[in-house]
């Protein structure tokens, strides 16, 4: 997995978004996801002229660009769309579009919770011009759990609408009555919750 994304301080706070999981070779998008907010992932190196390309043909953004390190919520991810929780073996080739509902970097959410409610940004939530680019990937994972059904029910219920159509194979129409596995949870979880495993294959089935 190549991780690329983008990254800056801004007023003392770490601010990662647009983040591409490119799989193999191709830059052909495979899939998406919105999560909650960027974690233990860090720039490790600068991209290639080559990867900017792509990138901005990608995000339509050409600026801050950083190859990032894999955090565990990302190879959690690539094991949600490669089947391996229920069995399967897909090879990916391609790439997976990660949003979240707030952009600030913190592996600890309920810090990350509470620095975003002192944060005036304009760049702490996903923008319109990012939900526009979600409304064309037509496998969309949305993994905010308990938190983007209670505290920021107010950011996620708009990309839920914005989507509904690319996540309809696996969610409920209706917002609260869908569990929005995060891939943590996933993984704890996936053994033993005959939810998770239906979630999983409902949302497999479709890629």
């Amino acid at each position: 997995m190549n991780v690329f994304a983008r990254y800056f301080t801004e007023n003392g706070h770490n601010f990662r978004l647009n983040t591409v999981l490119q799989f193999g070779d191709s830059w052909d998008i495979i899939g998406g996801a919105v999560l909650i907010n960027p974690g233990s992932a860090s720039p490790i190196g600068d991209i290639t002229p080559g990867q900017l390309i792509e990138l901005s043909k990608l995000t339509h953004h050409e600026s801050d660009w950083k190859v990032f390190s894999a955090d565990p919520t990302m190879r959690q991810l690539e094991k949600i769309f490669n089947g391996w929780y229920i069995g399967k073996n897909k090879e990916l080739n391609g790439v997976i579009i990660l949003s979240n509902l707030f952009n600030l970097r913190d592996k600890n959410l309920r810090q990350a919770l509470e620095m975003r409610q002192k944060c005036t940004s304009d760049r702490l939530f996903t923008n319109q011009d990012d939900l526009d680019m979600l409304r064309d990937i037509d496998n969309i994972y949305l993994g905010w759990g308990n938190v983007g059904k209670g505290e920021l029910r107010c950011v996620a219920e708009p990309i839920f609408n914005a989507v509904r159509k690319n996540v309809s194979h696996y969610v409920n129409n209706d917002f609260t009555h869908n569990t929005f596995y995060h891939p943590g949870y996933i993984n704890r979880s996936y053994k033993n919750n005959p939810i998770t495993r239906q979630v999983l294959n409902d949302f497999f089935n479709n890629l």
